[in-house]
């Protein structure tokens, strides 16, 4: 079949980047021919907080910054600008995508996600996109696999008065694939069919081809984690003491944190394998917490609590729960050497994780075969 993907994979974010070209080899591997498409920017849709821009407040609080330490606010820039570059140079072209944007929908399976697709609320960046929703997309059958709402909720889509639109989306999708209990529940009270539980492409495929050896010297605690997230002086000091302590480094890739010793731009691939040689990871990111886990790495997990965009506690707090991995959240950082340095049981994690995976490929296989059906039929 020809089949077409529509998710975030131009977003400049490794993990962005990594579930997109999973998803593309996962669906490869089963005999089917899958490229790109992209998607308009929408209009905000969304009344709540989560819309605003960046505050007054937040800009003038970067001022001190900026005066105290030019020179790292350089470096900052700096990394964004190199961090761009690397991906157009290095990671795009790994998916097929060319430098155009490519809006032709035309296809026999069009696949939605994985990724925050159903986050209508991200209007900082996107807005409400009626395609990431089904509408105006020219397929044989539409489905979504690993979709996720992020922070958006049947709570913002009610106050919000966009039922009756989603609804209208839905309806379209043969396969409603969705990977956390917050999407489970917008997508059960906005559709006609029940979804279905699957896990992010990055856990179907193993990338041990792509990994290649240690690109940085070894003995150093991964720090992953959304910029500006790590700030506070008592986090910096907690992971800063704990590193000194075990006589590491502190890295972070990916992310500029002006406290880290160093702050690395590398390839998609190069970080999977900073990932594998790592010797603690701290982090607050989805991804982050997959390939955390991929390697069986000692690793804590930050969920944020709510704040005017939103907490990642759904998406992340459901993944950790479906491992048995609840204990991997961290709430203080003060505790971070005892809880860094308990044992995790990865032999439960890898038996919770074989039957996950084998669900979501039932799921994906059932969901293809019949689109081929249906191809077949087609007058």
């Amino acid at each position: 079949m020809n089949i077409k993907i529509i998710s975030m994979q131009r977003v400049v974010n490794y993990g962005s980047f990594m579930q997109a070209y999973a998803l593309k080899k996962v669906v490869e591997s089963l005999g089917h021919r899958v490229t790109f498409c992209d998607f308009k920017p929408g209009l905000p849709r969304h009344l709540g907080e989560k819309v605003k821009k960046v505050r007054m407040a937040d800009r003038l609080a970067k001022v001190p910054y900026i005066l105290t330490s030019p020179k790292k606010y350089v470096e900052e820039r700096l990394f964004r600008r190199k961090l761009r570059q690397c991906y157009q140079n290095h990671a795009w072209n790994k998916l097929g995508i060319s430098p155009g944007m490519n809006y032709d929908y035309a296809c026999d399976l069009m696949i939605i996600g994985s990724d925050e697709v159903f986050n209508y609320t991200q209007n900082h960046s996107f807005g409400y996109v009626p395609t990431l929703f089904g509408h105006g997309i020219q397929a044989g059958s539409i489905i979504s696999y690993a979709a996720s709402a992020g922070y958006a909720s049947v709570k913002d889509v009610e106050a919000d008065n966009m039922g009756a639109e989603i609804s209208e989306g839905f309806a379209k999708f043969d396969y409603l694939g969705v990977r956390d209990q917050n999407t489970y529940e917008m997508v059960a009270q906005y559709a006609k069919q029940t979804p279905s539980y699957v896990i992010d492409p990055t856990l179907l495929y193993d990338f041990e081809s792509e990994i290649p050896a240690a690109p940085i010297a070894l003995g150093y605690v991964l720090v992953y984690a959304y910029d500006g997230r790590l700030d506070a002086p008592v986090d910096v000091e907690n992971i800063l003491a704990f590193a000194k302590n075990k006589g590491l480094r502190v890295v972070s890739v990916g992310f500029y944190h002006h406290w880290c010793e160093e702050n690395l731009v590398v390839t998609p691939f190069e970080l999977l394998s900073i990932f594998r040689h790592a010797t603690y990871i701290v982090t607050d990111t989805f991804h982050g917490t997959i390939f955390s886990i991929k390697n069986h790495k000692p690793f804590v997990s930050l969920i944020r609590g709510e704040n005017r965009w939103g907490s990642n506690s759904s998406k992340l707090g459901f993944l950790l729960h479906q491992l048995g991995l609840e204990g991997r959240i961290n709430k203080d950082l003060g505790q971070l050497a005892s809880h860094l340095d308990e044992a995790i049981d990865y032999e439960a994690v890898c038996q919770l994780l074989s039957a996950l995976k084998e669900t979501s490929m039932h799921f994906l296989d059932k969901a293809l075969k019949e689109a081929e059906l249906k191809m077949e039929h087609k007058p």
